[in-house]
Formats: C-alpha cells, structure tokens, sequence
C-alpha cells in the first residue's frame, strides 16, 4: 500500500534495478535487486549523468536504450490505504463514496496533504474532520 511508483529494470545483461518515486516525481529508492554494477554501469549512471533522479527521466528509459526493459508498478491510490493513513475512523461508507468520486489528481493531493493537515491540527488543538467531511469541502485544498 505504498505512496509511490515503482520501476524494475531488467536488462538483457541480466542486471534488475528497482527506482521508486515519491508522488512528487523524485527519487526515493534505488536498489540494485540482481547483479552487480559494473564500471560500464556505474559511469553510465553517475558520471554521465544518466541517473534518472525525476520520473519524467525514468519513463524515457525503454524508448532511449534498446538493452533495457521497464516495468512499472503504480501508486497506492485506493480508499483503504488512504483510511489507514486518515486515523479518525468514522463514516467509512460515506467517507469511501466521497473518496471514489475523487480524481486521481485530487486523490494525490489527500495523500500530499495530509501530513501538512495533521501538522496544524496539532499546533491549533482543532479537532479533526470526518473524512467524509474532509473529502466533500475539499479541504485537501487548503493553504495553511
């Protein structure tokens, strides 16, 4: 139920690596999950420059060079993984009805906001609104 994307590359010298990006589009995780780097890759990535530390360079990857597969996992937008985040359990129906009627866009903007929202719940002492109530004003769009 993770928050981010995650691309496996495979490679025809059998090397798989795994790159996860925040919602933001930034690099969070890289893992070599097979192989070794070898001096080739290792100047490839980070002497050349071609370590894709945003998304958008990722995504290029399967197109730019023929020797490499990408697959990629999406982010965890469902009503349940953002419930367990929420932690103020009431009106789960009406909340879950609320959140499919939701974007993509505004999905990941709960998911973006919610730390920020919880933050200044704990600054203020105000009390924390039902989801359902948060989803339907929109709160998620609120500056502080």
């Amino acid at each position: 139920m993770a928050l981010e994307t995650t691309y496996t590359v495979k490679m025809q010298s059998g090397s798989v690596w795994q790159f996860k990006y925040n919602l933001k589009g930034v690099l969070i995780y890289f893992n070599v999950m097979e192989g070794d780097l070898s001096e080739k890759q290792e100047k490839f990535l980070y002497l050349d420059g071609k370590f894709p530390w945003k998304e958008t360079q990722i995504k290029q990857w399967s197109k730019l060079y023929s020797h490499t597969t990408v697959e990629v996992g999406e982010a965890d937008l469902s009503f349940a993984n953002f419930w367990k985040r929420y932690d103020y359990k009431v009106k789960k129906e009406l909340s879950e009805k609320a959140w499919n009627k939701l974007s993509d866009a505004d999905k990941i903007k709960c998911f973006l906001r919610l730390k920020r929202y919880n933050q200044i719940l704990a600054t203020t002492g105000q009390a924390k609104a039902h989801l359902v109530t948060w989803i339907n004003q929109k709160r998620f769009n609120d500056e502080d």
